[in-house]
């Protein structure tokens, strides 16, 4: 028994209204009379989100997803009616209009820039505007009907002053942003990237400003090792065998009655004897005048250097 009591008493009924004020954004909608600009642009919750906003960059972002105006970024047409409505909601909310007055602002201002998209001229717009507030301050809205019924005729004048201020001084503005097409300017910018050299010797070149050379080659360059001399000795008798083995084979190649008569042991003694009288000192000669020609050359640009 006192566990439905509880129940009863706590929770609500069905059916039941909110009493904490504040109603769906469905019923504020179908409570409006017909022809009224309020919760058409903007729902009772979207203006309250909007209303809360602490920064003017917090209200740019909600309002650009509440418009879905998602390519502001990039796009210089949504950008400018974009910086329009953020501009005059902050305006709305700084005459103290109230959520259904700052709905049907926007609804106002969201028509007249359409007007202007849709090649209206000046003054049948501002004209469209006058018959927007016809009627202001009737009792009776569900009898005419009056878009913009929830103001007075202080709030209309105010209106109507900065439209005129702010959209209908620059109407050939607006209308040109709409109907010239934005240039679409790709810009690129291509580099080249060098990149330094392996910081072995003899690289990086030390900088003039650096480090003198004398302390970079002391201190900086590893100094190769120095190689063995290398015994050529055998390389020399090897290539020797080979030369004469290679003279062998061609004169017993060649056919000659003689060299048929001598065997290739002598033959080859023979060959033996002319290469290391005659061939080789005369090899060791040439190699030596080759050396002194080349001493003699380096001597010569070492003093033109010098110079």
């Amino acid at each position: 028994m006192s566990g439905k009591t509880a129940l009863s008493g706590s929770g609500k009924r069905r059916g039941q209204r909110d009493t904490s004020g504040i109603i769906s954004d469905e019923e504020a909608i179908d409570k409006e009379p017909s022809g009224s600009f309020a919760w058409k642009i903007l729902v009772p919750s979207q203006v309250r989100i909007l209303s809360q906003c602490p920064t003017p960059e917090d209200l740019e972002e909600k309002m650009s997803g509440i418009l879905s105006l998602a390519s502001h970024a990039l796009d210089l047409k949504e950008a400018s009616q974009l910086d329009v409505f953020v501009v005059s909601f902050h305006w709305a909310k700084e005459q103290g209009f109230d959520e259904r007055q700052l709905s049907g602002f926007i609804t106002l201002l969201h028509n007249v820039l359409e007007n202007i998209k849709s090649d209206m001229g000046k003054a049948a717009n501002f004209q469209y505007v006058k018959e927007c507030f016809s009627g202001v301050g009737s009792d009776n809205p569900d009898l005419v009907s009056i878009p913009l019924y929830f103001f007075k005729l202080e709030h209309a004048k105010l209106i109507i002053k900065y439209l005129i201020s702010t959209i209908f001084q620059h109407y050939s503005l607006f209308h040109y942003l709409y109907y010239q097409q934005q240039d679409e300017l790709i810009i690129g910018t291509d580099m080249k990237l060098e990149s330094c050299p392996i910081g072995s010797s003899p690289y990086p070149v030390p900088l003039q400003e650096a480090l003198p050379l004398d302390v970079y080659e002391e201190h900086f360059i590893e100094s190769e090792p120095e190689k063995s001399p290398v015994d050529t000795t055998a390389d020399d008798e090897n290539a020797t065998e080979n030369f004469i083995d290679g003279i062998v084979s061609a004169v017993e190649a060649s056919g000659n009655d003689v060299i048929k008569t001598v065997s290739t042991a002598e033959l080859r003694g023979l060959i033996e004897r002319v290469t290391n009288e005659m061939i080789l000192p005369a090899r060791a000669e040439i190699k030596n005048k080759i050396k002194e020609k080349e001493q003699a050359y380096l001597n010569r640009i070492g003093k033109i250097q010098a110079k």
